[in-house]
């Protein structure tokens, strides 16, 4: 393991299929003998002619069966150890590093800071050594009185040492700030071949640190297997947004349509779903029409028509497939999700109106269902994704890792959100419940102010453990999930946030200039805190006290680039908790927080809602995009994440010293004689590429682009009753771009 403190009771895992004794020992290294600066490998000590500081033996249970042995390792001082294992013959090695620093990292497009501490006190460490490898150059400096380190892009690894204590970390090149950024949109996720398709988007390039309204041109291009099927060349207004249309020809094939959007040296892209159209059209809807009740049996309507003509006697193959959840709004839908499953593969035929039907069973498992529909003939295809969920908000469980080593935590992500919209479902109580068998463990998550929340379990057990999350206060809110815990080769952990680490900051938004105030609480957490405003550069960072496990700072707003966030870092237990939160800026060439309001809770049939628009008072001119439609869309159609890439850009935390020291590889010595005696027992990750999933198909019954200078707008409602979703893109003149979702409710 990595980064015990002194005083922490160190051991290596071991993995053995009898109980013959093996013999340990323990040699003091210099960290530079070991390790491969800027990779996870490690090199073979040569031990023969070296002086163990401690040698002992273990002897495993005995059998000829798998254990995974927690080994104990007789050091308590501060070094840097190769622990040698060694039975006959067969010998592996790996390292213990035991140390007082704890190393947190912060890199950025323009270049990064290391801040050091004290593991036992929480003191920052003040003229600690530190060697910095850049290129093939070793530069030795010295952190500040505030035990802080700075330097430029371009290092690949950092060893600090203080005493008999080290401490390292592998620095990665950031990607530099772009120049020029488009984004692009279409009204909805799927285009059959022959319809014409709208699209929407801005463009922007950078003055200073600030993103600004590009002028001119953009050229769309729309482009399926390769082959460009239409294009369009479009004005950049005032706001730098452009909107127009594309006609897709009638002979384009079925598949992924990119679109393209170039300009001022920029190209910007998203997809959507391109169905074939031959003789006829192919459709497939839903007969519950989006009000499908969770754990019953859902009806498909299959429908083949020429014009207005049914298509009769037309055998058409349906093939489905679900994944028990609902997809939380910006993730990919294309992720691999437990539990996903074949759920029909019939062919039917149209009947004399050219429609058929198909009845999927009813689930059993009491969640959520995301179903993703292809009808296919020898001439066209229709696909869409039909939501059901069990719950007006719905629950998400993603575990860190979805395989583990023995030994390993697992940690859940854990998002709550309304089903129709994907608002968060803020401050909500989470009961995440852990089984294996019998063994059963719960935890108690608050979800935050953006529907989020982690879980950490420290020991699951050896075999496939089941997660489940559900609503404290609506049981029918509930999903599952499952990590297998298996023996594995063994590689670095990604590093993730805290969520024990509260964050509070003055305002809920921000101008340029502004004082942020920051309240930052760690119960546990002793001497002194590292607070950070961090982007695309680390504009600001102090070292405040901790007394009692609270840090408040102070920070100016300048002008800072990319994701802007506020980190925090304590020191608790020995180890560092690090965690942050975004700023929402209300400044030029920003993503702007935005939120819709309604003038009433439900409307009637073909009434028109009055909608605010609630971004902290933008009264610049803009292009603003209005759409309607009778589900929430996703991947090229959805809204709500373009404002994010005005934040391109941001600040990547390495913390080597946190609360769950990771496991890393071992390495055969020359001549040695051991094997990975599991080698052949793993099973091999396959992914399933299941498209339909990731193919969002509500129509789009309103579509509206025009110059607004007002912060509210009128909107005709449908006639027909149910839920419908009404979505903006506000570009503005002074270069931000918002976006939001609301749900409505048609009665």
């Amino acid at each position: 393991m990595t980064g015990l403190r002194p005083g922490s009771k160190p051991n290596v895992r071991l993995d053995t299929y009898s109980g013959a004794p093996v013999d340990f020992a323990a040699f003091e290294a210099d960290p530079a003998e070991v390790l491969v600066a800027g990779s996870s490998r490690i090199r073979a000590l040569d031990t023969s002619s070296r002086r163990p500081a401690v040698r002992w033996k273990f002897t495993p249970p005995q059998g000829y069966k798998f254990e995974s042995n927690d080994v104990d390792v007789p050091l308590a001082r501060e070094g840097f150890f190769v622990i040698e294992a060694r039975r006959g013959d067969a010998s592996q090695q790996t390292w213990i590093n035991i140390t007082r620093i704890g190393l947190l990292a912060k890199q950025t497009p323009e270049g990064w800071i290391l801040y050091g501490t004290d593991l036992s006190s929480g003191r920052p460490l003040r003229g600690m050594r530190v060697a910095v490898l850049v290129g093939s150059r070793l530069i030795e400096a010295k952190t500040d009185q505030n035990g802080l380190l700075q330097g430029i892009a371009g290092a690949r690894f950092a060893l600090a040492q203080w005493g008999r204590s080290y401490a390292f970390v592998s620095l990665t090149a950031q990607p530099p700030l772009p120049g020029a950024i488009v984004g692009i949109r279409a009204e909805r996720g799927v285009v059959r071949a022959g319809e014409t398709l709208r699209v929407v988007g801005f463009a922007r390039k950078r003055e200073g640190k600030a993103m600004r309204p590009l002028g001119g041109e953009v050229h769309v291009n729309a482009v399926v297997g390769g082959r460009t099927v239409a294009a369009a060349q479009l004005s950049l207004g005032p706001s730098g947004g452009f909107s127009g249309e594309l006609a897709i020809p009638r002979d384009a094939p079925a598949g992924g349509l990119a679109l393209l959007a170039s300009a001022g040296g920029a190209v910007g892209g998203t997809s959507v779903h391109l169905d074939a159209a031959g003789d006829y059209v192919l459709t497939v809807t839903a007969a519950c029409k989006g009000v499908c009740q969770a754990n019953a049996p859902v009806t498909l309507l299959v429908t083949a028509r020429s014009g207005a003509v049914p298509s009769p006697g037309q055998v058409v193959n349906v093939r489905v497939v679900r994944t028990p959840h609902v997809i939380p709004p910006g993730e990919s839908s294309e992720t691999e999700r437990w539990g996903t499953t074949g759920v029909a593969n019939v062919s039917v035929r149209t009947g004399p109106e050219g429609t058929a039907t198909v009845t999927l069973p009813a689930p059993s498992d009491g969640l959520s269902s995301t179903y993703g529909v292809v009808a296919s003939t020898q001439s066209a295809t229709a696909t869409t994704r039909i939501v059901v969920p069990n719950a007006p908000t719905v629950l998400s469980i993603v575990p860190a890792a979805a395989t583990l080593d023995v030994g390993q935590p697992a940690t859940f992500a854990i998002r709550g959100f309304d089903a129709s919209d994907g608002r968060p479902a803020a401050g909500r109580s989470v009961r995440i419940a852990l089984a294996k068998g019998p063994d059963l463990r719960e935890e108690n998550v608050r979800l935050d102010e953006d529907g989020r929340g982690e879980a950490t379990f420290r020991t699951p057990q050896l075999g496939t453990n089941v997660a489940t999350a559900t609503l404290a206060d609506d049981p029918s809110a509930i999903d599952a999930t499952a990590v297998t815990v298996a023996p594995q080769a063994l590689g670095a952990s990604a590093v993730r946030r805290s969520a024990e680490v509260a964050i509070k900051l003055d305002k809920e938004r921000y101008r340029l200039g502004e004082r942020i105030g920051v309240d930052a609480v760690l119960d546990g957490a002793f001497g002194n805190a590292l607070v950070t405003l961090e982007g695309a550069r680390i504009a600001e960072a102090h070292v405040v006290s901790a007394s009692g496990g609270r840090a408040i700072a102070s920070l100016t707003l300048g002008a800072v680039a990319g994701a802007v966030r506020v980190g925090v870092a304590f020191v608790k237990d020995g180890a560092i908790y690090a965690s942050d939160v975004p700023v929402a800026i209300d400044g030029p060439g920003y993503p702007r927080m935005t939120a819709l309001a309604a003038d009433r809770s439900a409307y009637a049939p073909g009434a028109t809602a009055h909608i605010s628009i609630r971004d902290g008072g933008d009264s610049s001119g803009s292009l603003l995009a209005i759409r309607v439609s009778d589900g929430s869309p996703s991947g090229g159609a959805a809204f709500d994440d373009a404002p994010a890439l005005l934040a391109a850009g941001g600040t990547t935390t390495l913390n080597v010293a946190s609360l769950d020291p990771g496991w890393h590889a071992y390495v055969a010595p020359a001549g040695s004689k051991a094997q990975d005696i599991f080698a052949t027992e793993r099973v091999r990750a396959t992914v399933a590429n299941n498209d339909s999933l990731a193919v969002s198909a509500p129509r789009a019954l309103l579509w509206r682009v025009d110059r607004v200078d007002r912060a509210s707008f009128d909107v005709a409602l449908p006639t027909e009753r149910g839920r419908y979703v009404v979505s903006i893109l506000k570009i503005s003149d002074d270069g931000d771009v918002g976006a939001a979702s609301l749900a409505l409710s048609v009665q």
